[in-house]
C-alpha cells in the first residue's frame, strides 16, 4: 500500500482559491470598465452650462422686447413653424415675462446634443409660469420645440 501525501489536499485547496481569486478579479475588472466609462462621460462629457446659458439669453431677449434676437435664437425647424409676427403675438398673448429663474436642466439624449431647461417666468402681474425649453445643438445650441406649450 502506498501512503497518500498529506500535501495533496492542500494543493487542491490552493488551486481552488487561485481560481476563485482570478474569477473575482476578472469580475471586478469587467464591472470597472462600464462604471469607469460612465464616470468619464459624466464628468468629462457634455456640459449643461451651454444650453442653460442659451435658454437664459433667449428669455432675457423676450423680457427686453427684443423679439427679433429671440426669434433668431430659434432653430430652423421652429422658425419654419412660426413667423416672427406670430412669435411676438404669442409672447404678448401669454404675457411677456418681466423676470425669470432657471430651474432644472437635463440632457434629452445620451449623446448630449439635446437638452431640456426648465424656466420659471414671472409676468407684470406677478403670475409665474413654468416652461420647459427644448434645445438642440446643431450649429450651436438653439431653442427648438413648441416654446409656448
Amino acid at each position: 500500500m502506498t501512503p497518500t501525501s498529506p500535501q495533496s489536499p492542500t494543493m487542491s485547496k490552493r488551486t481552488v482559491w487561485l481560481i476563485v481569486s482570478a474569477c473575482g478579479a476578472l469580475l471586478l475588472l469587467l464591472m470597472a470598465l462600464p462604471v469607469g466609462g460612465f464616470l468619464l462621460w459624466l464628468y468629462a462629457g457634455p456640459d449643461l452650462d451651454q444650453p442653460r446659458a442659451v435658454a437664459d439669453q433667449f428669455v432675457q431677449q423676450v423680457e427686453r422686447n427684443d423679439d427679433v434676437a429671440a426669434y433668431r435664437s430659434l432653430c430652423p425647424a421652429a422658425q419654419e413653424r412660426t413667423t416672427l409676427a406670430e412669435f411676438t403675438a404669442e409672447v404678448e398673448r401669454l404675457g411677456r415675462p418681466t423676470s425669470h429663474t432657471l430651474g432644472h436642466a437635463a440632457f434629452a439624449d445620451p449623446a448630449g446634443s439635446a437638452a431640456f431647461v426648465t424656466v420659471e417666468l414671472t409676468d407684470r402681474t406677478g403670475r409665474t409660469t413654468s416652461v420647459d425649453l427644448y434645445l438642440e445643438e446643431d450649429a450651436g445650441w438653439q431653442v427648438c420645440g413648441d416654446i409656448f406649450d
